[in-house]
């Protein structure tokens, strides 16, 4: 999939010597969402399943957009693509700088105090469903064959949906963690929606800012390989 990687040669290093050969690295571009004000976000990610990631990014990021809506993708002059929705869509956050470029997703680092990171974050009001170890275990083993950028370049994060009782869904990729769970979240949402009891599976650790987006998405139960941070935990 050009779209995930794109194979460049290298010079392989081993206890053997030095060879000459061929391999692929993620795909990094820039990603420009636009409504019909202009440009209100810009992304750093790999450039697949755009217009899951521009619907997943709205939900998860609190911006306000009615039903499925109908976008244009263009590729621009520097490699770069933009995603268009030709409707207005209402920000979150007024003082928001609709230029900015986004590297850590959540914009937290703009907020005074912890107090205003959780400010107007949806609750979890259903019940949580038990899942065990070996249940988890396997929707990753799942999860992982459908990761193909990762095992094309060991450089790429993954995020799926996952029911108790079913099948993983929705497995997503990009150079980012969080990208790759909007494009996730996007794909549940250009289907049937995401599922009251989803849980959002993690290739790598789970932050702050990745709980803030479950939240929004309506997912109250996560699973991360890596280690979760103390204000994720919280």
């Amino acid at each position: 999939m050009k779209d995930l990687y794109r194979p460049t040669g290298i010079q392989r290093l081993s206890q053997s010597g030095r060879s000459v050969e061929a391999d692929h690295l993620a795909q990094e571009t820039l990603l420009r969402l636009n409504d019909a004000n202009g440009t209100f976000v810009t992304l750093l990610g790999t450039p697949s399943h755009l217009d899951a990631l521009f619907i997943g990014h709205c939900l998860c990021e609190g911006y306000t957009i009615e039903g499925t809506p109908s976008l244009s993708i263009k590729s621009t002059l520097a490699g770069g693509y933009d995603i268009t929705y030709d409707q207005a869509i209402r920000m979150s956050n007024a003082d928001i700088d609709r230029t900015r470029i986004v590297t850590s997703s959540c914009g937290a680092c703009d907020s005074s105090g912890l107090d205003s990171l959780i400010d107007g974050l949806p609750g979890y009001g259903s019940a949580h469903r038990m899942v065990t170890l070996s249940e988890l275990n396997k929707a990753f083993m799942q999860m992982s064959t459908q990761q193909e950028g990762f095992t094309k370049t060991g450089g790429m994060h993954g995020a799926a949906l996952y029911v108790i009782g079913g099948e993983v869904q929705h497995v997503a990729e990009d150079i980012g963690r969080h990208n790759a769970v909007d494009k996730s979240i996007g794909l549940a949402m250009l289907g049937e929606g995401v599922a009251n009891d989803a849980i959002l599976l993690l290739s790598g650790r789970c932050g702050w800012d990745i709980v803030a987006k479950a939240a929004r998405a309506g997912i109250g139960t996560l699973a991360c390989r890596g280690a979760c941070s103390t204000l994720a935990a919280d």
